[in-house]
């Protein structure tokens, strides 16, 4: 029958209000109205990125979608009964491949076969996006612990302003194991990375430059330091570096963004510091993860410690509560905050 529609008042923060409540929708099979969207912002309502995730979660879940447009402030989702295994997405430009991939992991929680996500286009690198060796080194390999089986395969990336990247990913969410305990981190036992620069700057040996640059900074941590190099075909020049602090118990990940006017050994000692920092707060995941973690949380229960409560952080948390009526408690904690749900 008519079920209870969950509303989200859109206001309470930007564009992740919208993946977090229509991720989350999906994967409790509820319909959502949210409303003020990005109303504060210069330009208000959807931009294009945000259409790119909207449409690819109803795909998944064959959903009925009203005000997906342009500008739009306020969108109705409706998840319907099907669910697919097999989507195929385009993402225009470089709209983030990685924040759409984030809806669908939240999205593909309800489906017990494993669903498999082919995008064309859109960018695996870019500002104010996690970029998408982050998925496969740190947030999906947190996730793995617990028994969310996810892959990312990158066959082309896509840096900005053009993107173009080919991405492949699974989900095989079946088999959740909560409470996520993530309240220790246990011994640090090696850092992992990849270097990554599109082909017009191998002469200038980029992706060696900026993973000699992370390994010297990281070395302080007297643990192996293993950062991948490798060159990609691609339609605009780029570069990025994505670093993971390998415990027993969890992963913190660092990453930088290669830019126009910044040396290589910048990019590099840039993403590095990032990690040093976090790991130094005694938090046992990154500023990062420590948002994408927070419905998984609120779903399976569990805790964590964040380096600190980030306003990104605070909204997750909020947003959580408000769709699920859960409660989470907040705690400062030394030079870290621990966040934890029953």
């Amino acid at each position: 029958g008519m079920q209870e529609m969950l509303e989200i008042d859109g206001s309470i923060g930007g564009g992740s209000v919208l993946r977090l409540g229509i991720g989350l929708a999906a994967a409790l099979r509820k319909p959502v109205r949210i409303y003020n969207i990005r109303k504060s912002r210069p330009n208000p309502g959807l931009a294009v990125q945000h259409l790119a995730g909207l449409k690819a979660v109803a795909k998944l879940c064959d959903a009925e979608l009203e005000g997906a447009s342009l500008g739009s402030q306020e969108v109705i989702f409706k998840p319907g009964g099907l669910k697919r295994s097999e989507l195929e997405l385009r993402i225009e430009t470089a709209g983030s491949v990685g924040l759409v991939l984030q809806t669908l992991q939240l999205a593909s929680l309800v489906s017990a076969r494993p669903g498999r996500v082919k995008i064309d286009g859109g960018g695996t690198f870019g500002k104010w996006a996690p970029p998408l060796p982050y998925f496969e080194l740190v947030n999906f390999a947190i996730l793995r612990r617990f028994g969310y089986r996810a892959q990312v395969r990158v066959d082309r990336e896509g840096f900005y302003p053009k993107g173009g990247a080919r991405v492949e990913a699974t989900f095989q969410p079946e088999k959740i194991a909560g409470p996520l305990e993530l309240h220790e981190r246990g011994q640090l036992l090696q850092v992992r990375g990849i270097s990554i620069a599109s082909h017009h700057l191998k002469r200038a040996e980029v992706a060696e430059r900026q993973a000699e640059a992370a390994r010297g900074l990281l070395a302080e941590l007297h643990v192996p330091v293993e950062i991948r190099t490798a060159y990609a075909d691609t339609r605009s020049p780029g570069s990025g570096i994505v670093l993971a602090a390998i415990h027993e118990q969890t992963i913190l990940g660092g990453d930088a963004l290669g830019e126009r006017g910044k040396r290589a050994e910048e990019v590099g000692r840039e993403a590095a510091s990032q990690l040093l920092r976090d790991l130094e707060s005694g938090a046992t995941l990154d500023r990062y993860m420590a948002d994408q973690i927070v419905p998984f949380i609120g779903l399976f229960g569990g805790r964590f410690r964040a380096p600190w409560l980030t306003e990104h952080l605070e909204t997750n948390l909020e947003l959580v509560k408000r769709i699920l009526g859960k409660s989470i408690s907040i705690a400062q904690r030394d030079s870290s905050v621990e966040i934890s749900a029953g």
